[in-house]
This record gives structure tokens, sequence and C-alpha cells, in this order.
């Protein structure tokens, strides 16, 4: 399951599309503050559905838990308030999300980084991401699924136990130019290719999207209820 360089799996231009990325989520963030809407979901309730499907992954009490694109640290929040005992951590591209996150989780590692760039990090048991392959703003589809394929491949690398990460589904009957709609059977073969046969795909809960599990191992038990 060794993924290839994340730079060759990269366009050119992909330097201005995380550029164009951060710029749209700090614009939210400067808009609503460190809440749902700032972090550019419809509301609460959806974002925490959203967090709901992830944990399906399954136990993550005791494991080390780093989290992708975490905006102002809601999953954090989430985690905590279910008991769950993670070794939490996040990263972002923004700065400005980096403070907001450490200003509301004071002690809680967060920290601005670009996984896909520079020396690599250390390795976490799980590597969580959530919304951040669903606006692919002005970018060219192909841009943007490399930009995703290269994320997931990465997240793989620095994980021991697995990664969990949701994308928009092209199951739809509306769509909106700036988002990214993904076929659910492309992504699935795309990771039993790339990433190992130890692969779920989630496309059950009532939101236009799926959320994926890939395992390097084995299947986590799931958490106790």
């Amino acid at each position: 399951m060794k993924p290839r360089a994340a730079r060759e799996a990269l366009p050119a231009t992909a330097d201005r599309l995380k550029r164009s990325v951060v710029e749209h989520y700090e614009a939210r963030l400067q808009e609503h503050g460190p809440t749902a809407r700032g972090m550019d979901w419809k509301d609460e309730a959806s974002q925490r559905l959203r967090f709901e499907v992830l944990c399906g992954f399954g136990d993550l009490s005791g494991r080390s838990v780093h989290e992708v694109g975490a905006g102002a640290g809601h999953f954090y929040d989430f985690l905590r308030e279910r008991g769950i005992a993670a070794e939490y951590s996040g990263s972002d591209l923004s700065a400005a999300m980096v403070e907001a996150a450490r200003a509301r989780h004071p002690g809680v590692p967060f920290e601005r980084r670009d996984i896909l760039d520079g020396p690599a990090p250390p390795s976490w048991d799980v590597v969580v991401c959530s919304g951040l392959f669903h606006v692919k703003l002005h970018h060219a589809e192909a841009a943007w699924r490399a930009f995703v394929e290269a994320m997931i491949r990465r997240m793989v690398a620095l994980c021991r136990v697995g990664i969990a990460f949701n994308l928009m589904s092209d199951r739809v009957d509306f769509r909106v130019d700036n988002l990214y709609y993904s076929n659910p059977c492309d992504m699935l073969d795309f990771c039993l290719r790339t990433t190992g046969r130890l692969v779920v795909l989630r496309h059950d809960y009532p939101l236009h999207e799926y959320t994926v599990y890939v395992y390097r191992s084995a299947p986590l038990a799931p958490a106790p209820r």
C-alpha cells in the first residue's frame, strides 16, 4: 500500500488550487466566526451527522487520531461530547483556522500543515478528513480529482490503522457549480486499486454524499454503545 509521491500526482497548478481553498474558507470564517457555517456547512446538524458517520470507522478510544482540514476543531468537540478518549490532533492549511482552533481548545495540538508538501510528518493510528473534498470552487474536475486522490494516498501513508473521509455523491438530481460530485463506484475502485482490499463505502445516510473507510490490516471493532 505504498502510495506514489504526492507531488507526482498533482498538476502544476496545485499551489494555486490550495491557496484558493484557503481563501474560500477564511472568508467563511471571517463572515460567520468559528461556527458550523464558518466552516462552510449548512448547519450544525449536518456537520454533526458527518462526524457521527466518520466515527463509524470503529472504536477510536485510545487511538491517535489526526484530522486533516480540521478547521476550528469541531470534530474534537464531538469526540469529547461522546466520551471518545482518542488522542486527537488537527492540522489545516489556513493559519486563521489554526488560530481559531487553538483559541477554542487551548492545549490541543493544532498546527498549520500541508500533508502533501515538505518532510513527512509523524504517523497516527487513524487519519480523518471531513468536507475538505466537497468544494472544488472554479477548478477543473480533473485537477480537483487529482488533488483528492493525492490526499487520500498521503493519508493512507500517514496512518497505522486506517483513514476515513467523505465526498459529495454524483447520485443527485441537482448540482451546484462549485461543488465536486464524485462517482462512488469510481472512488471505491480507486481505493481498492491503490490502498488495498479492506475498504468500506457508506452511502446510507440522509446527506448527498458518502463516506469511505480504508483499513491497513483489519477493520476495527465498533465503538461500544
